[in-house]
């Protein structure tokens, strides 16, 4: 690709190349200027490595693939993760030359997909919630299962307690009986 808007610091030629490693070098001297996409296809400025926009003008330097989001170089042809074509006149183009047939027909394909992988996970949340119920019952049933043995107990606590309550008393009735009468 042969850009213009960059002028080389060396010769001072306002022609630049990019070669096959994705660097911009100079059309005359050959001098390696860094990362084409560091350079702002609108105003010539070289930006910081990472910016997503022009620091001078504020263009697009970066645009999203639409398939699986990867960062790209605004000209980039394909994307560099997916190799999915990024020519977005030529998908236009292709589009409007599919009939409406044929675009219903991917549609209800990609929906048909959809709703597969939705039902999939939806399948997948049921299962991980009736897990969860399933431990949360468990958890009611022991809890059920150790109170109803501590109200045993308590149950049989309070029977001795009654029973030695009834002793003393029958036992302090007979003493005292025994103290009058004898």
């Amino acid at each position: 690709m042969k850009l213009t808007a960059f002028e080389c610091s060396n010769c001072g030629a306002n022609e630049m190349i990019t070669g096959q490693d994705e660097r911009l070098y100079c059309l005359y001297c050959g001098t390696s200027f860094g990362d084409v996409q560091r350079l702002c296809l609108e105003c010539g400025h070289y930006n910081e490595a990472g910016a997503r926009h022009c620091a001078q003008c504020s263009a697009p330097l970066i645009r999203d693939c639409p398939a699986c989001g990867a960062d790209n170089w605004v000209q980039a042809e394909h994307c560099v993760e997916c190799g999915r074509n990024l020519d977005v006149i030529g998908n236009m183009a292709r589009r409007l030359q599919q009939t409406t047939k044929e675009r219903l027909a991917q549609r209800q394909t990609g929906m048909a997909a959809l709703k597969e992988r939705e039902e999939l996970a939806s399948q997948e949340r049921m299962a991980v919630f009736l897990e969860m119920e399933r431990e949360r019952q468990d958890a009611l049933a022991r809890a059920a299962a150790l109170q109803a043995q501590r109200d045993r107990q308590l149950l049989i606590l309070i029977g001795v307690g009654l029973v030695a309550v009834v002793l003393v008393l029958v036992a302090a009735y007979l003493i005292g009986m025994a103290m009058r009468g004898g």
